[in-house]
């Protein structure tokens, strides 16, 4: 029977954890293309490594991995309109691209948009089709590894 604490060490995968630490070192399969077969199609929940996550395909057919949660009111993304090029949050319309930069916010006057905008970015992963499988890497951009 293992320990408690050597269970914990073992299992647990969230950020800064010793598990979590050595799967992020890693590509890991995330989701099948199939689960986003279209360019706008809507965007799919993952939890990866005890992460909230939103996966999505823009009008580019750009892959996105990104923070579930908006960064204004923390409404899950997942309610989200997938439209233009990001991902618009069905609460208050903040808009965000494949990287989780904010690229609107329908609220401010055009003459502040963008200096807004540019302090305002989500957590993000990249996110790669190969075959058929999508990857992700959540590891230190620094040390990303060949897929």
């Amino acid at each position: 029977m293992l320990h408690h604490d050597f269970n914990q060490l073992l299992t647990q995968t969230g950020p800064g954890m010793p598990m979590g630490a050595l799967f992020r070192q890693y590509w890991l399969p995330v989701l099948l293309a199939d689960e986003l077969p279209e360019n706008d199609c809507p965007p799919v929940r993952v939890k990866l490594l005890s992460e909230r996550l939103i996966a999505f395909r823009d009008s580019e057919g750009r892959y996105g991995l990104i923070d579930e949660f908006c960064a204004h009111r923390g409404v899950s993304l997942w309610f989200g309109r997938n439209e233009e090029s990001g991902l618009r949050c069905s609460y208050h319309g903040w808009k965000y691209d494949v990287t989780g930069q904010c690229v609107e916010v329908p609220s401010e006057p055009d003459e502040r948009q963008s200096t807004l905008c540019k302090k305002i970015k989500l957590k993000s992963y990249p996110l790669v089709k190969i075959g058929d499988v999508l990857w992700a890497y959540l590891g230190d951009p620094a040390t990303t590894p060949d897929l």
